[in-house]
């Protein structure tokens, strides 16, 4: 009997450890969260390292990077004073927004906007909802209505809500070279929460620099929606605050997910340019664009 009293009180006192430090087996990443260490640690692929990176976390005293002398290319007005992402096959200039189009996934491969006070306390106009193809695009190139099925919601990549400044400003992000199919619970849960946050974040530090698109991981097992525009398996997003010196990056795997996980899908502006094949932040210092991009940055 004291035998096995004893093993019930060795187990109490054992078991905590272990849950605590594996956090319940491999999450839907191919992976798990060591608390005890602070690691994330891959064991099948696709298991992107920005959750690897929790050692590399820039700390609150790191001085920030001198950006230095910025691109200031006038391209698409003023839109891309940091430098234009490498990949697209055509460049589509917007009110307040512009985009790199991808015609082999009809789909943007980035799309890049300022999120400031100014625009959110101007006119506030109503959410225009007058979805279209984009008539700069080719016919061959572009997404259609009909691409849409009820699976997937159009999902904006600038935001509506960010981008509502002017009727104009607010109905050219209905345009569907701005859309992505996105499953609802991703849509209406985290991606929301994100958009709502970089508004947030433009109220306390100033005007903010975005990037943001869809990652095609694995094409061989990508959902094709009526045969013609890939589902993407996550997508990204880059905010910069040129004041600061600083980025907040996000790889957030395209399934349904609460606002409240976000910190989990921090992710270094590297490990995006790797997986998406696009040079972000190019018109910057290089030292200064190296420090920058090289961070997992804590949440603001």
């Amino acid at each position: 009997m004291r035998q096995l009293v004893l093993f019930i009180l060795i187990s109490c006192l054992v078991a905590p450890e272990l849950s605590s430090a594996h956090g319940g087996g491999l999450n839907a990443e191919g992976g798990h969260f060591n608390r005890k260490t602070g690691e994330y640690h891959c064991h099948r692929e696709p298991c992107f390292s920005n959750q690897e990176s929790r050692l590399n976390l820039q700390k609150p005293n790191d001085p920030a990077p001198v950006i230095g002398t910025l691109n200031q290319d006038d391209t698409c007005n003023g839109l891309l004073p940091y430098g234009v992402p490498s990949k697209g096959d055509h460049l589509l200039c917007r009110t307040a927004y512009s985009v790199g189009f991808d015609c082999s996934n009809r789909s943007a491969a980035w799309v890049a906007y300022r999120v400031s006070p100014e625009i959110s306390d101007s006119a506030n106009v109503e959410r225009s909802d007058d979805f279209r193809p984009d008539p700069e695009l080719p016919q061959e190139c572009r997404k259609e209505l009909f691409d849409f099925t009820g699976a997937y919601d159009r999902g904006h990549l600038a935001s509506s809500a960010t981008l509502d400044g002017s009727y104009r400003m607010n109905s050219e992000t209905f345009l569907l070279s701005n859309m992505s199919p996105q499953l609802s619970g991703f849509n209406r849960a985290i991606w929301k929460g994100l958009e709502n946050r970089e508004r947030k974040w433009a109220y306390t530090r100033g005007e903010l620099y975005v990037i943001t698109g869809p990652v095609f991981a694995d094409r061989r097992r990508s959902t094709v929606v009526m045969g013609r525009v890939p589902v993407p398996t996550h997508f990204y997003k880059i905010l910069f605050d040129p004041d600061e010196a600083e980025a907040l990056s996000f790889l957030i795997p395209h399934r349904a997910l609460k606002t409240a996980s976000l910190g989990l899908f921090r992710s270094s502006i590297d490990e995006i340019e790797k997986v998406t094949g696009i040079d972000f932040l190019s018109g910057i210092d290089d030292d200064a664009e190296e420090q920058i991009e090289s961070k997992v940055s804590p949440m603001w």
